[in-house]
């Protein structure tokens, strides 16, 4: 049988024309580039991923319930010369009244107990010149109403001022579980109360009446953040530059 020869008519298949192959290789580069965007925004949406991954770590290991184990740190006794009635630390016959609104979970309130109120009553409270006394606005959560109820219950064994220091100096941030009842009671012994008293006093809730009451005397007043200092009925504004503390109180003391 004769050898066959290929029609000439039909083109080769394995052959393109020129226009077929151009057109060809823009599809394949353009499929090329596609995969290319594809992996470019899967390897963002995969970092993305994990980015929230850790943020949400972070954020949880720096909010989550701290445990009450560690020691509680006393806070340093006020001078025995000082009288004491209740929430109020000076002479009864002082010129001049310095009152705080504070919430024991304020970072403010922590700042002035530790830096604040103890020039207050070396300079002014200790002397005579003042008289000294905190009110509760307990307005950031759960927690400060229960310890501003604990201090309530320390101040009818004449504590109060004792458990207020000791709070503020343990201090650990808001609504972090650093004031269970639990803990609140460990301070209450550490204070050496009659924890028995005590104990029945905080579980019983009988001073969250007074707690409200005195937060919503602070509303009333217009009070809205903490810590609120008045130097005989005057708001400091400035509460955290001493001089200005100073001066408001010298104020006072001049018109005596």
């Amino acid at each position: 049988m004769p050898p066959q020869t290929p029609n000439p008519t039909e083109p080769e298949p394995s052959r393109r024309s020129s226009p077929e192959r151009r057109m060809t290789g823009r599809a394949e580069r353009k499929v090329a580039v596609e995969q290319a965007a594809r992996r470019k925004r899967l390897s963002w949406l995969i970092g993305a991923v994990v980015a929230a991954v850790v943020v949400a770590g972070v954020l949880i290991l720096v909010n989550r319930p701290q445990s009450g184990g560690s020691p509680i740190v006393t806070a340093a006794p006020l001078p025995a010369s000082i009288a004491f009635s209740g929430r109020t630390m000076g002479d009864p016959a002082a010129p001049v009244s310095v009152v705080e609104w504070g919430d024991y979970q304020c970072p403010g309130c922590g700042i002035f107990a530790q830096e604040v109120a103890p020039r207050l009553v070396d300079e002014y409270v200790e002397p005579g010149l003042i008289q000294f006394a905190f009110r509760d606005f307990a307005f950031l959560g759960k927690e400060s109403i229960r310890e501003a109820e604990a201090a309530a219950c320390a101040a009818d064994q004449s504590a109060f001022w004792s458990y207020h220091d000791t709070l503020y100096t343990n201090q650990r941030g808001e609504n972090l579980n650093a004031f269970s009842d639990e803990r609140l009671k460990q301070i209450a012994a550490t204070l050496n109360l009659d924890t028995g008293a005590f104990n029945a006093c905080l579980d019983s809730g009988e001073k969250q009446a007074a707690v409200d009451q005195s937060s919503a005397d602070a509303r009333a007043q217009d009070i809205t953040s903490t810590p609120s200092l008045f130097v005989n009925g005057t708001k400091v504004d400035d509460w955290r530059t001493w001089e200005t503390v100073k001066q408001t109180i010298d104020a006072e003391l001049a018109k005596e």
